[in-house]
């Protein structure tokens, strides 16, 4: 009898370890992840200054329906700003986003709608930026990047959600690349081991504004791939001695358009780590307009999506503190909007006076 107990012990044990082992597996499969990232515009402006002369809330509203039925698991969102209400009113496939920091000048701009866990939300200011009341007045909100860890049926990836400096003069150009290049830094330092995703208003592509350094910092130097250069563009960077060609087809395809079309600000990176590799499958840019004529009806950008692969075969998921995001208490939304005020208050009086010395 002893011996049967001991060989029945042993042989449960065995289908409890099998069963553990398979939970394990279970958690570090194969999956695929469909990311959009619009720029939706939500800036405060009358209809008679804004594109296309359009009502800003209402065009929040529309943009937010078409986006929450996009079929997209994850919906990246840049200038999110006075009208962030509205939009998210309308993503109710969402269950899972972050919480917005503010309008101009308070916040970024920078929110995220995910139908997977998202946890761990930080936010970073850009260092170098172009352009108070000029260069499209980069300076009047804290833009930068916001960081958070998305949970993908067990798979951990860092998401990071961007909004760079606008305009185009050589100045503009530098900020990108000091902007890249803080990116670049924080994400080796806080992502360093793990599989990331980069998406966002670049504000910047392969084939302009070289000055940024795109490629140079964060293709060649980071190790990211381009889902645009992969899936549409057959592994091309227009770094080659067809470039010129390749560019001047696009050119004459578009008639000379790029932004929403091909190579267009709204982009994806991304990186394998941690046993998790990323394969890109599809990609397209789409006007969302409730206006055939008119593309830029809802929103001056087009909105990217793309179809990734994800292969945990080799992943082990990591033991971490994983923090659900949560809305600042009213104090702390007090103290932050005196200090934001003041501190776009002290950029517009010194640019003002800047631009008053240069006319004298």
């Amino acid at each position: 009898m002893h011996n049967f107990k001991r060989l029945f012990c042993l042989c449960l044990s065995a289908l409890l370890l099998t069963g553990f082992c398979f939970v394990c597996a279970a958690e570090s499969t194969s999956d695929s992840l469909i990311v959009a990232c619009s720029n939706v515009a939500g800036l405060p402006i009358p209809a008679l200054f804004s594109p296309g002369h359009k009502i800003v809330p209402a065009a929040e509203r529309k943009l937010g329906k078409m986006l929450n039925e996009s079929g997209a698991d994850v919906v990246c969102v840049q200038e999110d700003f006075q009208y962030h209400d509205l939009l998210a009113a309308q993503m109710k496939n969402y269950p899972y986003r972050t919480f917005t920091s503010g309008g101009i000048p308070l916040g970024d701009g920078l929110n995220i709608f995910s139908k997977y866990p998202l946890y761990n939300v930080e936010r970073v200011t850009w260092e170098t930026f172009s352009g108070i009341l000029t260069n499209d007045n980069d300076g009047l909100t804290p833009k930068g990047f916001l960081k958070c860890t998305l949970d993908v049926n067990g798979i951990l990836l860092d998401l990071y959600d961007i909004h760079t400096d606008a305009y185009k003069t050589m100045e503009d150009q530098l900020a990108k690349k000091a902007q890249f290049i803080q990116l670049r830094d924080y994400v080796d330092a806080h992502s360093a081991g793990r599989p990331v995703l980069i998406t966002g208003d670049f504000n910047c592509t392969l084939h302009t504004y070289y000055y940024a350094e795109f490629y140079e910092t964060m293709i060649d130097g980071a190790g990211f791939s381009d889902v645009w250069a992969e899936v549409s563009n057959g592994g091309n960077y227009l770094r080659g001695s067809d470039a010129q060609d390749v560019i001047a087809r696009y050119n004459a395809q578009y008639n000379d358009q790029f932004k929403g079309y091909w190579d267009s600000y709204e982009r994806l990176v991304y990186r394998d780590a941690g046993g998790v590799s990323v394969t890109p499958t599809e990609h397209r840019y789409t006007f969302y307009t409730d206006r055939p004529d008119k593309p830029q009806a809802l929103s001056d950008h087009a909105v990217m999506t793309c179809t990734l692969e994800l292969d945990a075969q080799a992943y082990t998921r990591p033991q971490e503190t994983l923090q659900s995001p949560t809305d600042r208490a009213m104090s702390e939304k007090i103290e932050n909007g005196f200090r934001m005020t003041g501190r776009c208050l002290r950029l517009l009086f010194s640019d003002l006076f800047r631009l008053i010395r240069e006319k004298l």
